[in-house]
């Protein structure tokens, strides 16, 4: 399929395959698939293989249009394949942040109701699409803990403890942990300022939020913690300080909005968080990603929606994907903003394209009542 080079909207059924064309373009930017990240259980029931291939259009600075042809391809017991232009990537680190890709999908809901991981990856994922260095120095300090808490599980099924064998890799997890510290503690700081802006659009400014980065190097020499912590890292059979147990808090009104915001206000939240994404990384990387919004329209009232078609709308977000289930929503709420959408229908059968003359009008009951 053709995709136009602004907003496309994917409408049909659930179960149709609306998010496995999202998917499939996230795997062409991120090299990984957004929903489950164990490649062989995206290959297709009773298939050896996958293939996904697609091929960017970008507009250089001087002008001239250039293009790049991805390939992913995963066959059963064997190593993920990852080209760009028939060349093979050794390392797929190095295809990060060449199409930034950024979605949007009701899971996101984990980053206010999951673990301090899924945030902590939030802004590994962004920072790295901009910092091939802070990339490598992640992917060294995740090695090096690994390693250690290995070492340290095999002390305690030994019955053995010997500091001197766990100083090699305080000293190198040190320096590693102090760059990563900074790296986040300065993003952050830059990053509220674009998300409490995009999150007053589309609130309308009746709400105040916060995002605020925790970490234990904020209190402290990291070399000093690890000493401190021998004990109970022996105990427990693995590191219990360090930059992998950094969190964001996510606050409405000064309060946690996991617990005191309601599931339309949390929506906006996430809203905001993501196009805030957006938007830095366009600013970042020197262009717009390319945004994927999976039936977001779940859980938030008909103001916000049309709030968020005019930020898109006023904005420069260059290419944006859209699915839903209602077939005149997305395309009605575009127009009132000021956008002629390629509207396409998907159903098991494939996808096609609608022409414009032919796409449907919104219908009343299709509107999203306020939760």
């Amino acid at each position: 399929m053709e995709l136009g080079s602004g907003v496309n909207c994917f409408l049909g059924d659930n179960g149709s395959g609306k998010t496995n064309i999202l998917d499939a373009v996230h795997y062409l930017g991120n090299c990984k698939s957004f929903f489950n990240p164990i490649d062989s259980q995206n290959i297709r029931h009773n298939a050896e293989f996958m293939v996904v291939d697609g091929t960017f259009e970008l507009l250089e600075p001087e002008g001239d249009l250039r293009t790049d042809r991805v390939v992913c391809a995963v066959k059963r017991g064997q190593k993920k394949s990852f080209k760009r232009n028939d060349k093979l990537y050794t390392k797929l680190a190095d295809h990060i942040g060449k199409f930034p890709v950024v979605m949007i999908a009701p899971s996101d809901t984990e980053l206010i109701h999951g673990g301090s991981e899924v945030r902590r990856r939030l802004m590994d994922q962004i920072i790295s699409q901009f910092d091939r260095g802070y990339l490598d120095r992640l992917m060294d300090y995740n090695r090096l803990l690994l390693q250690r808490n290995n070492l340290l599980r095999y002390f305690a099924e030994n019955r053995k403890w010997d500091p001197e064998q766990i100083a090699p890799w305080n000293e190198r997890m040190v320096p590693l942990a102090t760059f990563i510290h900074e790296a986040r503690k300065v993003f952050i700081t830059r990053f509220v300022e674009t998300f409490d802006g995009i999150h007053r659009e589309l609130c309308g400014g009746r709400e105040q939020v916060g995002l605020d980065y925790s970490s234990g190097l904020s209190t402290g020499d990291f070399a000093a913690q690890l000493s401190e912590a021998a004990p109970d890292d022996r105990r427990l059979r693995r590191t219990t300080v360090g930059v992998h147990k950094d969190d964001l808090s996510c606050t409405l009104g000064g309060r946690p909005i996991k617990r005191f915001g309601s599931q339309g206000q949390q929506k906006t939240f996430l809203l905001a968080l993501r196009l805030a994404q957006v938007a830095y990384l366009a600013k970042a990387v020197g262009r717009p990603p390319i945004l994927l919004l999976d039936d977001i329209f779940d859980k938030i009232d008909q103001h916000r929606a049309g709030a968020l078609m005019a930020h898109v709308a006023t904005n420069d977000f260059g290419q944006v994907i859209i699915t839903d289930t209602a077939l005149g929503r997305i395309p009605a709420l575009l127009r009132a903003a000021g956008i002629e959408p390629r509207v396409f229908a998907v159903s098991p059968d494939g996808v096609d394209l609608i022409e414009p003359n032919k796409q449907p009008e919104i219908q009343p009951n299709h509107a999203t009542e306020e939760v």
